[in-house]
């Protein structure tokens, strides 16, 4: 198993002679050895080591999150999970609407998706949008008795 990710100098491509550039491949992972300013120059210096995938301390938090999340179906809405886990809040509800509008209106989807669009826009500070987004999910539970969700039962408790 290739477990380091393929890098390349580009520099003979460059249109800057002078530089050195090097492409590495999406996911590669890096170890910052030192970041120092040049104040003469008005340029960022960074040193850093590329680790191969069985050497970064974020392998124990990748593995985490795939048994978190594995079990669950792959959707837009296990994606704003992770993204809410990110602090990408914004991200987040752009995927959790997303979803809602593909869903059919009935859908019981719809009913977990509107308890955390209502999280998070309590946790962003917006009580009047936390509060329509609670209201939906409890007109959508007056609609649909028979539909279930972790979080409708104590909508109260957690505006």
């Amino acid at each position: 198993m290739v477990t380091t990710k393929p890098f390349a100098d580009v520099s003979a491509y460059s249109d800057y002679k002078d530089e050195s550039e090097v492409l590495f491949m999406l996911g590669s992972i890096f170890r910052l050895n030192s970041v120092e300013r040049n104040k003469n120059d008005q340029v960022w210096n960074i040193q850093m080591t590329l680790w191969n995938d069985d050497e970064h301390d974020l392998k124990q938090v990748l593995m985490d999150m795939k048994e978190q999340f594995v079990s669950e179906e792959t959707n837009l809405q296990v994606l704003g999970k992770i993204l809410w886990e990110m602090s990408q809040f914004d991200l987040a509800e752009k995927y959790f609407i997303r979803l809602l509008e593909q869903l059919p209106p009935n859908d019981p989807l719809r009913m977990d998706l509107y308890q955390d669009l209502g999280k998070l826009a309590s946790n962003a500070g917006n009580l009047d949008k936390s509060m329509e987004w609670r209201q939906k999910a409890i007109a959508l539970k007056k609609q649909n008795p028979s539909i279930t969700s972790s979080s409708i039962s104590k909508p109260k408790n957690s505006i």
